[in-house]
């Protein structure tokens, strides 16, 4: 990526990592460097920060991805579009209750007009590794109407946001 001087790109200068000010996370910046050789290669890329996700290594686990529920919020009113959330809970999960993890929830934002995927906010076992599901589909711009129709396996923790997308897209069919 091309770092600004009072907001123009100078040629042939590029930053990746914590020098872009953007997200400080090494799996962003291994992206950014990703994304910086293919444009020096004229192979023009751009990332798109929403779809990056970030876990912290707690106990429980907390991870998300894409918006907080304000900043849909804020772009909502900005763009005329209402947000609507939807959230399920560990202590429901088979694979949860089978591990004795049952603390934790996860959180779906979306658009209530179109049901697009805004963000979603995992708390609990192996939230790390259930946040990429939800940032793929956050990064293609998906529905919570598609995402409510895949299968997941049974039983698994991925069936938290399966039920949490089945949950926002009956509010988006009410």
């Amino acid at each position: 990526m091309a770092v600004l001087k009072e907001g123009e790109p100078i040629p042939h200068l590029w930053a990746v990592g914590d020098a872009t000010g953007k997200m400080m996370l090494a799996h962003a910046a291994s992206g950014q460097g990703v994304v910086a050789v293919e444009n020096i290669c004229g192979r023009e890329k751009m990332i798109d920060y929403r779809s990056i996700p970030a876990a912290a290594f707690t106990h429980p686990e907390i991870s998300y991805v894409g918006l907080t529920e304000p900043q849909a919020r804020e772009l909502g009113e900005k763009e005329g579009f209402t947000v609507a959330t939807a959230k399920t809970y560990f202590k429901g999960n088979s694979k949860a209750l089978a591990e004795g993890e049952t603390e934790g929830m996860a959180k779906v934002v979306y658009r209530k007009d179109t049901g697009e995927l805004l963000g979603v906010h995992i708390i609990g076992i192996h939230a790390s590794d259930l946040i990429q599901e939800a940032a793929n589909a956050i990064s293609e711009r998906r529905s919570v109407q598609t995402l409510a129709f895949n299968i997941h396996a049974h039983p698994t923790l991925s069936e938290i946001l399966d039920e949490a997308f089945k949950r926002a897209e009956a509010e988006v069919a009410a």
